[in-house]
């Protein structure tokens, strides 16, 4: 019985997949058989019909049906009274004359439904639907259709054609938002410089009047200010060509950390000038190798110097250690500062009266760290798990919420380019504190490559 089924289910497959033409020939050779099978049945039923009204009529009837049979149109219309034995022979001998005809009309009414109804209307239903949907906008379907004839090639092509404007539209979409997430990005990276830049101005126009500005500090002072100008114009000019944060360019360079000091606390001088909140920096370039400091600190979130630091907002910084040869590291200056701005940025949002920026080198791991503390409330269960991600924000109480939800996560991914991290985590003392840490060795050979 297994063999008979399969042999039927490869001849129904067989037959399923033929295509237009063959169908339609099959079609035909079926209702031509049956046509003809049909009108053999019927021709032999009626000649038994016919013998035996003959035999019914007898030989006193034979004269008079001869007579009927050589005229049988003039007796039809002449003769007004006819015997029903001689209607009945009448009606017999054309249907078996023209059954054939008869059986035929019909049956090719019925082939041209059933080919119509088997091969024809599911694939027309499905391709309607099909095209009503994508016309719609949704492709969220599958056109489904087992047959491997004409109709059903033309559904897998239709099938073919959703997966591809799915896969544009997705990819339409991701573009749109790397596009989206750029325009917020550089707007975000706009702000701090800018402050930077509005802080030194303020600064001159608070003290060239009164004359408490030497001339020295005056051309340090226009120096950093067209060093910031360059820097925007750098920007500017890298994010206009770029199409997503991940294309970034990455341009390591040898500096030291000195230059690196030099450049932090010109921001945080600046920043100082325009805004309510306190901004220290706190420098310490020696590696401690102490790393259970999160026990002794009771610090709770991850990362690496946000672990180390435990001293109250205000505390006292480890010394500074000896010189070493990283102390000439090859850095992404602008990258690295650019991710500071965004972290003060954002600290600055949430932070009371004092901001703490920390630096810590830890030759062993070849990394620098960059710290930045407030004394806000600190970070929430949720912004712990997603603070780094793309446009997440909690809404603030009272006020227009201008915040792009996008600093952690360019600061993030600016770190990951510098083969870093960027860790958030809580202090017991109260505030957050966000890291991001940079390696500063072997860059000279990821350069190369």
């Amino acid at each position: 019985m297994d063999w008979v089924e399969e042999k039927a289910q490869n001849l129904f497959a067989y037959i399923r997949n033929l295509s237009f033409r063959k169908a339609m020939i099959a079609y035909i050779l079926v209702v031509a058989a049956v046509v003809w099978g049909l009108s053999y049945l019927t021709m032999n039923f009626c000649l038994q019909w016919e013998a035996g009204i003959w035999e019914k009529l007898g030989e006193t009837k034979i004269a008079e049906a001869m007579l009927y049979e050589k005229d049988l149109l003039h007796i039809y219309w002449d003769i007004t009274f006819i015997e029903p034995e001689t209607a009945i022979l009448l009606f017999v001998k054309f249907l078996r004359a023209w059954c054939p005809f008869l059986y035929a009309f019909p049956g090719i009414i019925l082939a041209i439904f059933l080919f119509y109804k088997k091969r024809l209307a599911r694939p027309l239903s499905i391709l309607e639907g099909s095209v009503e949907k994508i016309g719609g906008n949704d492709l969220n379907f599958h056109v489904a259709y087992e047959s491997r004839d004409e109709l059903g090639k033309l559904c897998d092509s239709v099938e073919e054609m959703r997966t591809e404007l799915l896969r544009d539209k997705k990819e339409m979409w991701r573009l749109i938002e790397r596009q989206k997430e750029l325009n917020a990005a550089f707007a975000h990276d706009l702000r701090t410089p800018l402050t930077v830049l509005r802080g030194y101005t303020d600064f001159l126009a608070r003290y060239i009047p009164e004359g408490k500005i030497s001339q020295e500090k005056l051309q340090a002072t226009l120096e950093l200010m067209a060093e910031h100008l360059k820097r925007l114009e750098e920007y500017s000019r890298t994010m206009k060509g770029i199409r997503s944060i991940e294309e970034v360019p990455f341009v390591p360079e040898k500096t030291s950390f000195e230059s690196m000091d030099r450049k932090i606390e010109a921001v945080v001088f600046a920043l100082n000038q325009v805004r309510d909140v306190e901004i220290l920096y706190k420098k310490n370039m020696r590696c401690r190798n102490d790393r259970d400091w999160t026990e002794e600190t009771g610090f709770r979130g991850a990362g690496t110097l946000a672990e180390k630091v435990g001293e109250p907002l205000g505390g006292p910084g480890a010394p500074a250690g000896e010189e070493s040869s990283s102390d000439c590291p090859y850095m992404d200056d602008n990258l690295v500062m650019e991710v500071l701005e965004n972290l003060l940025s954002n600290a600055i949002r949430y932070a009371g009266k004092r901001i703490e920026v920390l630096s810590d080198y830890d030759p062993r791991r070849q990394e620098w760290s960059l710290a930045v503390r407030d004394d806000g409330p600190g970070f929430s269960e949720a912004q712990l798990d997603r603070a780094t991600k793309p446009y997440y924000k909690e809404p603030e109480a009272g006020g227009p919420d201008e915040h792009f939800g996008i600093g952690l996560h360019i600061c993030r991914e600016l770190c990951k380019k510098h083969g870093g991290t960027l860790d958030v985590a809580n202090s017991i003392q109260g505030g957050g504190i966000v890291t991001a840490s940079f390696r500063v060795s072997s860059i000279e050979t990821k350069k190369e490559s």
